[in-house]
This record gives C-alpha cells, structure tokens and sequence, in this order.
C-alpha cells in the first residue's frame, strides 16, 4: 500500500497547483523542445578554483536537474559529488538556446534566465559510486526562483499571460508511487550530447521519447556494470534515442492525470548508462517514487 505522503508534514511545500504545466502540446520524438515546453529543468554550472571564473565556453555545464518547489532542484548525486576539482557554482533555470540572450518562438519570448548560487547541497547518505545505488541529491537555491509567466509581443500592452517559463514539476504520489510505468513512452529532455559520433553538445534544449524497461532486460545490458536494484529504473533501448552527456541528473518524465487535467510528473533521475552511449542499450534512472520520503523529509 502507497504510503499516504499528503499527510506529511513538508507536503505544503511542494507547489501542486502551479506545477507540471507545459507550453507545448507539440511533441514530437528527438526533435528540439518548444520554449516553455519543460520550464522545471535546470542547468547545473562548475568552475576550477584556481581560475576563479565561470566560463560557459570552457563547458562549466555538466549536468541537469528539475525544479521541484521554489527553492529545490532535485539532480543525482553524481552530479554534485565527487567532482575532481570542479566546484558546483550555478543553477540556471528558464533556459532554451544557450546562444541568445532572449529565447523566443513566433510571437512568444521567454523572460530572462533566472541564475542562481547553491545555498545547500543534500546528498543522500546511502549514496555508493560506482554501484551508483542512492543516486539522488536536492539543491536548495540561494533565493527563492521566481515561478513567473510569459508575455506575447503582440500583446505587451495588454499583458495577456500565456505561460510559465520556470515552474516546478509535480512529485508522484497516490497511486503514482507503487505505479508499474513498464513499456509507458517516458520524455528525457536536456543539452547533452547530440551526435554521438562528435560528443558535441546541443546550443538548445532536446528531447527524446524512450520507453520504460523491465529489469530483467536491463540486467542483460547493464548487470556487468552494476546490477540494477530497488530505487532505480531503466529507459531507452531504442538506437540513437539516449539520454546522454551532458543530461546526467536531468529528468525522466510523463504526463499523468492523478486528480483530473494531466500534468507532467517526475518519474526518474538521469544516473547512468551503458558506455556506448546513444547505442540500443538502456539507460538508468534514480526512481523518483522510492525516494519521495527522503525528498519530504530533506526540505524544509
């Protein structure tokens, strides 16, 4: 039986109305995201001590997160662990083409990136690597993001409010925790690499489509790295469609209807996967339902 986590006492600190709302109903498998279309998803930065500055074209951004409250990005572990030297020095959030300084589409434009400094770095305890079991981390902001809307050009006079560029992504719960998402089209989206023959990395923001795995199949491409265990999930399984690179602590997500109109739900966290990345292999992700105990209990 799912544990009833509306009870807990740190539930009213998850935004569960605002959240999960997407600015795209256009979705189509391994093309570019809309603006807006997975306004949640984080950019996590590093820089060397020694040179003392954040240089976006020395490839600072390493990994992914997702915007859970006003205040929390949930990543994996790796991602702030660990680092040989690097030093998690940026949360970046409203992101969509990291070349323009203003995002728009059509007659939409996204409002400025919201940055950020890390105020707090919660790592679970349990966390191993290289077994990478626990592969799950919250980053509190040094402020709270503004969770804000866009303005159409065409109706700057009017302030006519289409959508939200950051806002957070649901948390499962109810019958979200103990569901089996086996053979559902799950969405991995992120800057990592796009042409797995190059490693070079996309100037916009990605998405895949990728099916949830059982573990059994896992096992078969994955057990010689680490067997798969309880808290984590597999995905892909498809050539050439991989969450990626640059994608580790990103989500893995699906629209779900728990109470009603469907909302996206973050349903695993980018950990790992097979060394041949992009290949017909599966990859891991941090299974967001087993923790959210751990989540609840760790912000506040």
């Amino acid at each position: 039986v799912a544990p009833n986590l509306t009870q807990h006492p740190n539930w009213h600190l998850i935004d569960h109305e605002r959240c999960g709302e997407s600015n795209s109903d256009r979705i189509i498998g391994g093309e570019m995201a809309h603006l807006g279309q997975y306004p949640w998803i984080a950019r996590l930065g590093y820089i060397r001590p020694h040179k003392g500055i954040f240089d976006v074209r020395k490839k600072g951004f390493k990994c992914g997160g997702s915007l859970i409250s006003n205040v929390y990005v949930l990543t994996a572990a790796h991602c702030v662990t660990d680092l040989k030297g690097d030093v998690l020095a940026l949360i970046r959030l409203g992101e969509h083409d990291v070349r323009t300084r203003t995002d728009c589409e059509q007659d939409k434009c996204a409002p400025a990136v919201q940055d950020f400094a890390p105020k707090e770095v919660i790592v679970h305890k349990n966390y191993q690597n290289p077994a990478m079991r626990n592969d799950i981390a919250l980053i509190r902001l040094d402020r709270p993001a503004t969770i804000h809307s866009n303005i159409s050009k065409s109706e700057m006079e009017n302030f006519i409010l289409l959508a939200a560029f950051v806002t957070p992504i649901c948390l499962p719960y109810g019958s979200l925790l103990t569901k089996n998402h086996v053979s559902e089209r799950m969405e991995v989206a992120g800057w990592g690499v796009k042409d797995i023959n190059s490693s070079k990395t996309s100037d916009v923001l990605l998405f895949v489509r990728i099916p949830v795995i059982e573990g059994k199949q896992c096992h078969k491409y994955l057990g010689k790295y680490t067997p798969i265990g309880k808290g984590q999930l597999c995905a892909g399984a498809q050539v050439g469609y991989d969450s990626c690179g640059g994608d580790s602590g990103g989500p893995l997500m699906h629209p779900e209807a728990p109470d009603g109109l469907p909302k996206y739900f973050l349903i695993g966290i980018v950990s790992f996967g097979s060394v041949r990345c992009g290949s017909d292999a599966p990859a891991v992700y941090t299974d967001v339902a087993y923790y959210m105990k751990w989540i609840l209990k760790n912000i506040d």
